[in-house]
């Protein structure tokens, strides 16, 4: 049985800085993670399917330690219901892209503009030669 990590305050917490990964408890898998550089990233390792997973939670300032645990609680669910949040995540970012590619963007919105400028009539041409 795998043993279970103290849970730490959220003082306990902030006060870490050794690069590595630190359990931090509440949630099983609930992991801090510090890189050499002292970037803190909050990381829920857990099993899909036969899958081991590790899923972001964000980084640590912006994400609280209760925050951290709950968006860990949700995960689980997700998981315990059937459902890959990694995936879940995949997807959604690929629909967003699809989405912005469908979009105009403004170069071609300008290069529309410039083209539908440059095809003048041969009338107003002449009118305008004249003035």
């Amino acid at each position: 049985m795998p043993k279970k990590a103290k849970e730490l305050t959220a003082l306990e917490v902030g006060r870490l800085k050794a690069p590595g990964t630190h359990a931090v408890g509440g949630v099983a898998g609930l992991i801090l993670q510090i890189t050499p550089s002292g970037a803190r990233s909050w990381i829920l390792r857990v099993l899909v399917g036969s899958k081991r997973r590790e899923v972001g939670l964000g980084a640590f300032p912006d994400v609280s330690l209760a925050q951290a645990r709950e968006k860990a609680r949700e995960t689980r669910e997700a998981i315990e219901d059937g459902r890959d949040p990694v995936a879940e995540r995949a997807a959604a970012r690929s629909a967003l892209i699809a989405a912005r590619r469908v979009e105009t963007t403004f170069d071609e919105a300008a290069r529309k503009f410039i083209e539908s400028k440059s095809k003048v009539d041969p009338m107003s041409r002449a009118v305008s030669a004249r003035i």
